[in-house]
């Protein structure tokens, strides 16, 4: 090519340039897309499909109604059960409550096993109408076992705190079943739902998931109170019992405290009756009275499910060994609030305790059951209940 059309190649190009720069852009550079909002990863299925934006707990809660203090700290592990769509049951006062017949506030928690022979029900329960209790807690395996137990402490005339052996991890969907059968039985349907769920040993498979047993609580809570059942709420720890009231209330269950009644389980180790230095007394429950009356300004029918004292119990050296004669006296004393109306440190018994029934009334493998323990029978404690005078508890409103 020769010098003259080299020059004016490159004079062309460098026109076309030119009007390239002069020219709009023909194609505009695309945004960058906004980033894609993070997908929600369920934890379990709703209870019912949300109806509210209320945002999950951000660290702090608002204090009960008769708390004044700093508010607790919110549940660590919130769940993604929003409302609970609850039956519309009327709250009962503790006047309406269902109580036996010549109501003493006696009690025994009955046997550890959940399965039950028919025969061995019947020699049981009759150890029990012995010393005239009125109240049990019965723990049981399927409907099956609490059809048949269920109706032969209705003819004893014995109300029965019932507790499904469950761990707290296990999630039990025929809640509504087993109180419609004890319905149609006759006998009221008090349901404790979980127990002792603080105390990992008690869990299936530890470590402690505080969410999925918040979860599992919160639907056992629905589907008894929706089924027209008293729902039954067990901690040994206060905290963990804020913490459920607190979930309960949030998840729009607040009706269901006025159908919900509380299981205490007030060992007193080897303290004495009066003994209230902290929760290992059988006065244990007045701490629990004060976390309901804080949390929802008032404090519901109580049964402790565990407690007394366990035979050969020596935990404080400043105090007696439980021995045959300590244990009959301490039980005595605490049987006897009922029939007196005073507690042991000088109180009124309020009207919220129904019942106290200490473990255990027989097993072959606890040596403190009152019978059939390796250890020989209470035989002191069991006489001197049997030889109680006969008396009908009295309510403030009687």
């Amino acid at each position: 090519m020769s010098k003259s059309a080299s020059l004016i190649l490159a004079a062309l190009a460098l026109f076309f340039l030119l009007i390239a720069c002069t020219l709009p852009s023909a194609v505009k550079e695309e945004p960058s897309p906004p980033p894609s909002p993070p997908i929600a990863t369920a934890t379990m299925a709703t209870l019912v499909p949300t109806k509210t934006d209320t945002p999950e707990p951000t660290g702090t809660r608002e204090p009960g109604p008769g708390r004044t203090e700093t508010p607790i700290p919110a549940s660590p592990t919130p769940t993604e059960i929003w409302m609970m769509e609850l039956e519309d049951w009327p709250a009962m006062t503790r006047q309406e409550w269902p109580r036996p017949t010549q109501d003493n506030g006696l009690c025994i928690h009955f046997i550890p096993s959940a399965y039950h022979k028919a025969e061995d029900l019947d020699h049981h329960i009759a150890r029990m109408v012995s010393m005239r209790m009125k109240w049990a807690l019965v723990i049981y395996a399927d409907e099956i076992q609490l059809e048949m137990a269920a109706t032969k402490f209705r003819d004893a005339g014995i109300t029965v705190v019932w507790r499904r052996m469950l761990y707290p991890d296990e999630r039990y969907f025929d809640w509504g079943r087993d109180v419609q059968l004890l319905q149609s039985l006759g006998m009221p349907p008090y349901m404790q739902i979980y127990n002792e769920p603080s105390l990992e040993v008690l869990w299936e498979d530890p470590p402690v998931t505080r969410l999925r047993f918040t979860e599992n609580l919160l639907r056992a809570a629905r589907d008894v109170y929706n089924a027209g059942g008293y729902v039954g709420l067990q901690f040994v720890d206060p905290q963990w019992l804020r913490d459920a009231l607190f979930e309960i209330r949030l998840h729009g269950g607040e009706p269901i405290f006025g159908r919900m009644f509380f299981v205490p389980h007030p060992y007193g180790l080897n303290h004495p009756p009066s003994y209230q230095e902290d929760l290992n007394a059988v006065l244990g429950f007045l701490h629990f009275a004060n976390v309901f009356q804080e949390e929802i300004g008032f404090v519901p029918p109580m049964t402790a499910g565990e407690g007394g004292w366990k035979y050969g119990a020596t935990d404080d050296d400043r105090f007696s060994r439980i021995d045959d004669q300590v244990h009959r006296d301490y039980h005595l004393e605490v049987f006897n609030w009922f029939r007196t109306g005073t507690l042991s440190n000088g109180e009124p018994l309020s009207d919220y305790l129904f019942a106290f029934c200490p473990w255990l009334l027989s097993s072959k493998m606890d040596d403190s059951a009152w019978f059939d323990s390796f250890a020989g029978d209470r035989v002191l404690t069991i006489e001197a209940v049997r030889n109680m005078p006969p008396f009908t508890r009295r309510f403030t409103w009687d």
